[in-house]
């Protein structure tokens, strides 16, 4: 974690102070990185060297920019007529690439089969060559083996002397794959987006919310998404707090199965096969959203919330559609979810805005932590007309009527009643027939 913040910062520092840094030299790249868009051959500046993260920071040679790269895959930083002369020296085997045959087969620290053994190599293990060599014969119980010494270069950045007798070199521009292995990872590739962009993605919340029980009709809707036409080339993520579209060019695959959204600057990146993140940025920062599939039908089951909300608001309407109370007044309620409420004066303005009417529409649109379940029934929330601000009160209905408690300052966080406020003012309404 450490290393990983040390390399933003560095990233940070290094593009921050770009017109006054002191470069370090200039390499050339041994082993190319798809992910920087880097080459094999190419020439690039160097700025900073961090031995924390093994790691350099470069220039794009095409002046897009800075990027961090292993230490290994360039060579030492000199001056960049030096450089262009080590450049002529790797230029030959360019992008040339081995597969080896022979598991245990040993990198050298010279050309010669008696020199000292710097790494041993696994069947089929990718290697990169650098330049042929000059070396001693390589002799067997047959006699002399066919085959040169190369300089190569492992993944893991050991260089060292290999004799070719048992390499199977070919040449590769994809960071040593072979034609049929880039084009069988294309057609992973194309199988992979084609199955993102045909799954159904709901923000994160939705589990979350579904998991707690809570359908909540302000949060969950059944047009919130991620949605991405690869038709029309346009990215469109709506939920309860965003509401973003791009339009891309076409999907790049990069590393851990991660697809660019070229144009958008948008990056897909699937964990498993029913989860989805979005990487974006807004305002020059990134930012993730989080999504998933989900086998649940959103329409039922916020039909289902709906009428679970109008039960229970029934349940006040049907002991009785009139409440009294000598000090807070009279309550009215209809099936329908309007209410009346008369002499509320008691209740202004500590409760009850001055310009309220004595109408408008009351409903259940908050949950109650379990916490509270055994105290309470639920919430109503008022809307008075006159008024722009809600009225809340949590409820309990009695066999003699019905209790309201002020829940203007109760916590109420994602729609969940957490916890009651502090001294809270304390109503009861006596059902009338």
């Amino acid at each position: 974690m450490k290393s990983k913040i040390f390399a933003m910062l560095l990233l940070f520092v290094t593009s921050f102070f770009c017109g006054c840094t002191k470069t370090l030299g200039w390499s050339v790249v041994l082993w190319g990185d798809e992910e920087n868009g880097l080459k094999d051959g190419e020439i690039v500046k160097v700025y900073v060297r961090s031995n924390i993260t093994h790691s350099y920071i470069i220039e794009h040679p095409d002046g897009r920019g800075r990027a961090e790269i292993k230490i290994w895959q360039i060579s030492e930083p000199e001056k960049k007529s030096k450089a262009e002369k080590t450049a002529q020296k790797y230029e030959e085997y360019t992008n040339t690439f081995a597969s080896v045959k022979a598991d245990g087969l040993p990198i050298r620290a010279e050309a010669a089969n008696t020199a000292k053994q710097v790494y041993r190599l696994r069947e089929k293990e990718i290697i990169r060559i650098l330049y042929i060599g000059e070396g001693a014969a390589v002799t067997n119980s047959k006699g002399a083996m066919q085959g040169d010494w190369y300089r190569v270069l492992t993944n893991d950045g050991t260089q060292g002397w290999c004799f070719s007798y048992n390499l199977d070199i070919y040449n590769s521009n994809e960071g040593g794959k072979r034609q049929e292995e880039i084009a069988e990872q294309t057609k992973d590739d194309l199988s992979a987006f084609k199955k993102i962009v045909e799954t159904r993605w709901y923000p994160q919340e939705f589990a979350e919310l579904l998991k707690a029980k809570r359908i909540d009709p302000l949060r969950i809707k059944s047009n919130f998404g991620c949605f991405i036409d690869s038709n029309s080339g346009k990215i469109s993520i709506l939920t309860a707090d965003d509401s973003l579209s791009w339009n891309f060019k076409g999907a790049k695959s990069k590393s851990g199965g991660k697809f660019l959204l070229e144009g958008a600057d948008v990056t897909l990146f699937p964990r498993g096969e029913d989860e989805l993140t979005v990487t974006y940025k807004e305002d020059g920062r990134p930012k993730n959203a989080h999504f998933v599939s989900l086998s649940a039908n959103i329409d039922d089951l916020l039909s289902k919330e709906k009428k679970r909300r109008a039960s229970e608001f029934a349940k006040i309407v049907n002991l009785s559609s009139r409440y009294e109370s000598s000090n807070y007044g009279t309550l009215l309620f209809s099936p329908s979810g309007t209410f009346g409420w008369k002499n509320f004066s008691l209740l202004v303005p500590s409760v009850i805005s001055e310009n309220a009417k004595e109408n408008g529409r009351v409903q259940i649109e908050y949950f109650l932590s379990d916490s509270l379940k055994s105290s309470y029934d639920g919430i109503l929330t008022f809307r008075f007309s006159g008024q722009e601000k809600e009225v809340n009160f949590l409820y309990k209905l009695t066999s003699s009527g019905l209790r309201l408690e002020d829940a203007s300052k109760a916590n109420i966080k994602n729609n969940v009643v957490s916890s009651r406020g502090t001294s809270p003012l304390i109503l009861f309404f006596e059902a009338k027939n």
